[in-house]
């Protein structure tokens, strides 16, 4: 009985501390408190801007470690980089200004580098050649007598006798001058074109195929409108054909340097690609035994 009553009384302390610690921790989340927010910007120091808040400075200070722990690793790999390392990969790729690993582009589009991976170098050889006959023989009919042109046709005008015995009179005053370009305005102005040429000021804007008013009168033309269309048609399908030669060309070098790549021998690039032509190799010179 003795050994229990001295035990007895630590034991309800303890469990009165253990009531009571709890209660507290309870009645603590049902206990309402004031919440404290931060102060906004006084309207003495309204000028000076917003007032920067907790939430503010970490992002602050997230971005500033952000950029210092980016800074120690490049710090990092320019220090223990080898400057011997070599990978296969550093051949189709680059650097660029912002220091990332960027494949390089082929002078080729994506239609061509597909064809360039089907088909045979011989097969394209032989529809450049197929093209190359094709616009020869569009060549020969079709004469672009009606395409722009650089040069102009310039008129020479001469003036009557009368008017030229005229002014060579009176050329010494000053007044004269004045008169002689202000008569040769206005015969320029008067001057007709399409009586000179002897045809109808409808057909002045033709360069080529231009009848006179006799063959216009005697002679029965037919509706031109559908041959037209028909050189019009002929002039676009031998652009086309061009066009496709020259990028058939460019597919028939490509595939013929990747083929003489594949042989033996010390190579060197020259120069890189370019949008017409593919890049340019030298073989190194070995010495026969």
């Amino acid at each position: 009985a003795n050994k229990f009553s001295t035990l007895q009384p630590c034991a309800v302390c303890c469990i009165g501390r253990r009531a009571a610690m709890g209660g507290d921790s309870n009645l603590r989340h049902v206990v309402q408190r004031r919440v404290h927010l931060e102060r906004p910007q006084p309207k003495a120091r309204k000028r000076f801007g917003h007032l920067e808040k907790h939430k503010d400075y970490v992002k602050r200070a997230k971005d500033f470690h952000k950029k210092a722990d980016t800074i120690k690793k490049l710090e990092r790999k320019a220090y223990f980089k080898n400057a011997d390392e070599f990978a296969f990969g550093m051949v189709n790729h680059f650097t660029n200004k912002e220091g990332k690993a960027m494949q390089k582009k082929s002078h080729l589009s994506k239609d061509e580098v597909q064809l360039a991976e089907s088909q045979d170098a011989r097969y394209i050889a032989m529809r450049e050649q197929i093209d190359k006959k094709a616009i020869q023989k569009r060549a020969e009919r079709l004469h672009f007598l009606d395409a722009d042109r650089p040069n102009k046709h310039t008129l020479f005008v001469d003036e009557d006798e009368d008017e030229a015995s005229a002014v060579g009179k009176s050329s010494s005053s000053s007044s004269s001058g004045h008169k002689k370009m202000q008569r040769k305005k206005k015969s320029l102005k008067d001057f007709d074109v399409a009586s000179y040429l002897d045809t109808h000021p409808d057909l002045l804007d033709r360069k080529a195929n231009r009848p006179r008013l006799k063959q216009l009168e005697t002679a029965s033309f037919k509706d031109t409108t559908e041959q037209d269309e028909a050189v019009k048609e002929a002039y676009h399908e031998l652009i086309e054909r061009q066009e496709r030669a020259k990028k058939l060309r460019k597919v028939r070098e490509e595939l013929q340097q990747r083929s003489h790549l594949r042989t033996k021998g010390r190579v060197q690039k020259v120069a890189e690609a370019t949008k017409d032509a593919p890049a340019q190799f030298k073989w190194m010179y070995d010495r026969k035994k």
